[in-house]
């Protein structure tokens, strides 16, 4: 990977690693907030850098599984509220997926 973005040439994966880190950034921002209505805000901001994400890269599904599988285990876990996970994943799921799906290739 690294000779294909060696040359200073444009490439959608040195988009997608930024726009991956700032959903995974916001998903952890959501699940750390102190109530719930911060977290269905920043779930809906979440949302939309998923968006970034899809539109940059073809590489959503890993992101949007692994956010579900953390959150499953979070559930499993019980390491938060189940009203607060809730409203962070549904949030997140309901405006990422509506919004991933207005791209050409997703949709």
């Amino acid at each position: 990977h690294l000779l294909r973005s060696v040359g200073g040439g444009y490439d959608n994966e040195s988009v997608a690693t930024t726009a991956m880190q700032l959903t995974f950034w916001f998903w952890t921002w959501t699940l750390s907030s102190a109530n719930t209505t911060r977290a269905l805000t920043l779930g809906i901001i979440t949302g939309f850098m998923y968006f970034y994400m899809v539109a940059t890269w073809g590489g959503y599904v890993f992101v949007i599984n692994l956010i579900g599988v953390h959150a499953f285990a979070l559930f499993l876990l019980r390491k938060l509220p189940f009203e607060h996970l809730y409203y962070s994943y549904t949030s997140f799921y309901v405006v990422g997926t509506c919004l991933a799906m207005q791209v050409p290739v997703v949709g």
